[in-house]
């Protein structure tokens, strides 16, 4: 993303961009900690919005965020492969068999793909348990890694020099200077795409044994700790040589060129092992979401009742999770050029999804008479309407590709068909006159968790 997104589009200066975005998705994470308090039931932003709009917003905030959840699994699971075009040239790449929007497609790398998305999905199966051993390991790994690239390049004394311009962009083939504050909007606008992940942790909050103070500390503490990656990588970019004419040459991997020609080959893998861990930690996280997120429209007969079956011996989701492994496995057989189209689309749904979250944090903290709180999500709630508002302007940092309208429109269409279906059962359904509060003591009492949830109140 240093080579692609951010250097080309301001230069150094996209290092502050990073760290803006990651304080303003900070300040939204604030809002969701109010609401896992309030709250701590599976579905996140889906269960939120029904509780102070409807059920009517309620289906349009979960069908817009569950799209941009599942998108993301097959996205990074193609990721691995283009990681090893450069680790490891050649030894995925045989097989070739199409090209799609300028994506060679080759069947060991579909292979490839398709063993880390079942492997994985497996793994959500067997539960929260599972899957966050694994997380906390490819974290520690990521954070380790790239430690590692950003003391090799201090440690080699590169020339600071080499970040001028520093608030600049390429522009017809040049490097023209940029406003300083257009620079870093320009980058900060990418923040739902670069942060959307930390929201997964409201999505399994009934699994969860901790308190709510511990889930707010663990999402802010990810986003500032991402925050710092991203700006980490940028620097190791842009310092290593003149970063203008180095992105004048399209480079293939800019970061991994300049960690080659720094550390050698031995920091180019740890590069490729951090960017591993950053993949496989993504699709570990959006399994969780994903599967808990159908679980919950499920439970509220918002989708088929099948999503909403738990696993016998585990506990989880595991039909959900399943058909979200299957709808996965195709698509790698695209390419990765049609799956950033779909992507793309995240930041549209991701911005519901905070929107709804900081508008029902603010209604209910006003509500129980916390104005600091209320402050503090209204803001959340104008940053994230800010970000939909981006996606629709025509020149503007955030505007979607004519793909990514074209896929948007058919997924909003759906949505009306199938609502159009379900609404009778939905509205009439067991949510039907029972507020969210209710629907929370029911299931913990249920599942015979009632005390420890309000031990950790």
């Amino acid at each position: 993303m240093p080579g692609t997104n951010f250097l080309p589009k301001a230069g150094p200066s996209a290092i502050i961009g990073l760290l803006l975005g990651g304080c303003v998705m900070a300040i939204i994470s604030l809002s969701y900690g109010y609401c896992i308090k309030k709250y701590p039931l599976s579905g996140g932003e889906f269960v939120y919005a029904d509780a102070s709009f409807g059920k009517k917003h309620a289906f349009a905030c979960g069908w817009m965020i569950v799209l941009g959840y599942w998108s993301l699994i097959p996205l990074n699971s193609t990721a691995i492969g283009m990681i090893t075009r450069y680790i490891f040239p050649g030894v995925f790449q045989f097989g070739h068999m199409y090209t799609i929007a300028g994506w060679d497609v080759y069947l060991g790398e579909v292979l490839l793909s398709s063993a880390f998305i079942i492997v994985l999905g497996y793994m959500n199966v067997k539960g929260v348990k599972s899957a966050g051993w694994f997380q906390t390991t490819v974290a520690v790994l990521l954070v380790g890694s790239v430690l590692f690239c950003v003391i090799g390049v201090l440690l080699a004394k590169p020339d600071f020099s080499n970040m001028q311009p520093f608030f600049a962009e390429i522009s017809n083939g040049e490097v023209v200077s940029k406003g300083g504050l257009a620079c870093i909007i320009a980058v900060a606008c990418y923040a739902p795409y670069c942060f959307v992940g930390f929201d997964c942790i409201p999505q399994a909050a009934e699994e969860y044994s901790f308190s709510h103070k511990a889930a707010k500390a663990l999402m802010v503490g990810a986003i500032l700790v991402g925050a710092l990656i991203y700006a980490s990588m940028v620097f190791v970019t842009a310092v290593v040589e003149p970063w203008g004419p180095m992105m004048l040459g399209n480079p293939d991997w800019a970061t991994g060129q300049a960690v080659q020609n720094t550390i050698g080959y031995v920091g180019l893998l740890f590069l490729g092992l951090a960017m591993l861990c950053a993949v496989l930690s993504g699709m570990n996280a959006f399994y969780l979401a994903a599967s808990r997120l159908l679980y919950s429209m499920s439970y509220a007969d918002a989708l088929p009742s099948t999503f909403g079956e738990l696993h016998p011996k585990y506990g989880t989701p595991d039909k959900a999770t399943y058909f979200l492994l299957a709808i996965s496995l195709v698509c790698p057989w695209f390419g990765r050029q049609v799956l950033t189209w779909v992507v793309d689309m995240t930041c549209v749904g991701a911005a519901v999804g905070f929107t709804y979250t900081c508008a029902t944090a603010t209604i209910m903290s006003k509500k129980d008479g916390l104005k600091g709180q209320t402050i503090i999500s209204a803001i959340g709630t104008v940053l994230a309407a800010f970000f939909i508002i981006l996606s629709f302007i025509p020149g503007s940092p955030g505007f979607l590709s004519v793909p990514s309208f074209i896929i948007l429109g058919v997924w909003i269409v759906l949505g009306i068909i199938f609502w159009v279906k379900i609404k009778d059962r939905f509205l009439h359904g067991r949510w039907e006159g029972v507020d969210v509060e209710h629907i929370l003591m029911s299931k913990m009492t249920e599942a015979g968790t009632i005390d420890s949830y309000n031990k950790n109140q």
